[in-house]
């Protein structure tokens, strides 16, 4: 059994089957990451990151509550984003990714400034997930048109 789930592996067949608790907090890992990259958290960026995870996962306000304290956990002692972006590469597919991205964009917008750390993160993760620069900028220009910001 784990051989012929290898060689789908190695084929390019299969994505690797993570735990629905690890892929619920790397992705809650780089919102929180994001959130906090500017030195200041604001409500609306909270407020965004927690219906982002609850639109995502689905979940009840104490379920958002709990994976945000495990996720913050983690957040804190990664010493980059490899963790969290193989575990989401390895999961999802890249429109999901993509929409990951999307995610990012969203919380860095959500106080309505870009700075530019903000966008470097934003941008190695796209990367780390697969995306080229342009499809980066592309996500960016996407989620600024639905949120109405400049």
């Amino acid at each position: 059994m784990f051989f012929d789930h290898l060689k789908k592996l190695l084929n390019g067949e299969a994505h690797v089957e993570n735990d629905e608790k690890d892929i619920r907090r790397a992705v809650a890992g780089l919102l929180i990451h994001a959130s906090r990259i500017d030195g200041k958290i604001s409500p609306a960026e909270v407020a965004a990151r927690d219906r982002l995870l609850k639109e995502k996962f689905d979940l009840a306000d104490g379920e958002i509550a709990s994976l945000v304290m495990a996720a913050e956990s983690e957040e804190k002692e990664a010493v980059d984003f490899y963790h969290f972006t193989r575990t989401i590469k390895d999961t999802y597919d890249r429109d999901h990714r993509g929409r990951i991205i999307e995610m990012l964009w969203e919380i860095v917008l959500a106080d309505g400034v870009i700075e530019a750390h903000e966008a470097n993160l934003v941008w190695r993760v796209s990367g780390l997930l697969g995306f080229t620069t342009r499809e980066n900028g592309d996500f960016r220009r996407a989620v600024q048109e639905r949120l109405g910001v400049k």
